[in-house]
C-alpha cells in the first residue's frame, strides 16, 4: 500500500523510530574500526569525511546500533525513496536525494556543498539485485573526495522482513550484533569510467571479507578482530586477492 500523505508518513516514521530505538536497547552491539575515528559512530575530527558502503538489507542494523554523527544518506529519487528520506531525517541522518545509478552527479554537487558530512551509500540499491554492486558508488567517491569505507555486519538472531527485491534484517531482542568499518579505499579523483568496474569488484571483495570476520566475531571468535585492518597498498584493483563466499544469515 502506498502512503501518499506526508504527514502520515512522518507519523509512521516517528513510531517506527521509537520502537526500533527501544528494541536496540536490548541488542548487544559492538563496533570495530580498522582506522581509529573512521566510523560514523564517533564525532569526527579534522576535515576528512568518508563514504560508508553497506548493503541495503543491513540499513536498520547500521542506523540503530549506535548514534551516528555528521552522517548523510544517499537515498533514491524514486517515490519509495521519499518514505526512506523522511525516516532518515527522524533518525538524525541528512537525506541526499539521488542514487548510484540515477541522480549521482546532482548528489555529488549537494554533498560537496556540505563538506562536514560523511556519506552512507547502499550500492545495491535502489532496486537491486540484492548485493550487486553498482559502479556509480565509485563515481560518487572519486568526485566527492570521500574515500570508500567497506563495511561488514553480522547479527546472531534476526527477523527478516520481506521486500520487493531484498529482505531487511531486524535484530531480535537480546541478540548480538557486530559492525565493522574497514580500511578506507582511496579512489583517484580522475579515475576513468572504464575502470569503475575494477574498483567496484575490489569494494565487493572487501565487504565480503569483513562480513566473514563479523560473523566469526559474532560467533565468539575474537581473534578475527585482528584481521580487520588491511595495508592500504593492498586496496587497489588487482591487489586484494579473492575471498570466500560470505555466510551471512539471510532469508533472501
Amino acid at each position: 500500500m502506498k502512503i501518499r500523505s506526508r504527514a502520515v508518513n512522518l507519523l509512521l516514521s516517528w513510531a517506527a523510530y521509537v520502537v526500533l530505538r527501544l528494541l536496540f536497547l536490548t541488542v548487544r552491539a559492538r563496533i570495530y574500526s580498522a582506522v581509529p575515528g573512521v566510523t560514523p559512530y564517533v564525532r569526527p575530527r579534522g576535515e576528512q569525511r568518508y563514504a560508508f558502503a553497506l548493503w541495503h538489507d543491513q540499513i536498520v542494523l547500521a542506523v540503530f546500533s549506535s548514534r551516528t554523527w555528521n552522517l548523510a544518506g544517499l537515498i533514491s529519487r524514486h517515490r519509495d525513496g521519499g518514505y526512506l528520506a523522511d525516516a532518515a531525517q527522524v533518525a538524525g541522518i541528512r537525506p541526499i536525494r539521488g542514487s548510484s545509478s540515477r541522480g549521482g552527479a546532482e548528489a555529488v554537487r549537494e554533498i560537496l556543498s556540505e563538506p562536514e558530512f560523511h556519506l552512507a551509500i547502499t550500492p545495491d540499491g535502489p532496486r537491486g539485485p540484492r548485493r550487486e554492486m553498482k559502479e556509480g558508488v565509485v563515481f560518487i567517491s572519486s568526485r566527492s573526495g570521500r574515500p570508500l569505507v567497506p563495511t561488514g555486519m553480522a547479527v546472531s538472531n534476526a527477523w527478516w522482513v520481506p521486500g520487493s527485491w531484498t529482505n531487511l534484517a531486524i535484530p531480535k531482542p537480546f541478540s548480538r550484533a557486530i559492525l565493522i568499518a574497514g580500511t578506507p579505499i582511496v579512489v583517484p579523483e580522475d579515475v576513468p569510467r572504464e575502470q569503475f568496474g575494477e574498483w567496484s569488484r575490489l569494494l565487493t571483495e572487501e565487504m565480503q571479507r569483513l562480513e566473514i570476520l563479523a560473523e566469526r566475531i559474532c560467533q565468539g571468535d575474537e581473534s578475527a578482530a585482528s584481521s580487520v585492518a588491511r595495508d592500504s597498498h593492498t586496496l587497489l584493483p588487482g591487489q586484494s586477492g579473492g575471498v570466500l563466499k560470505s555466510g551471512f544469515r539471510s532469508a533472501a
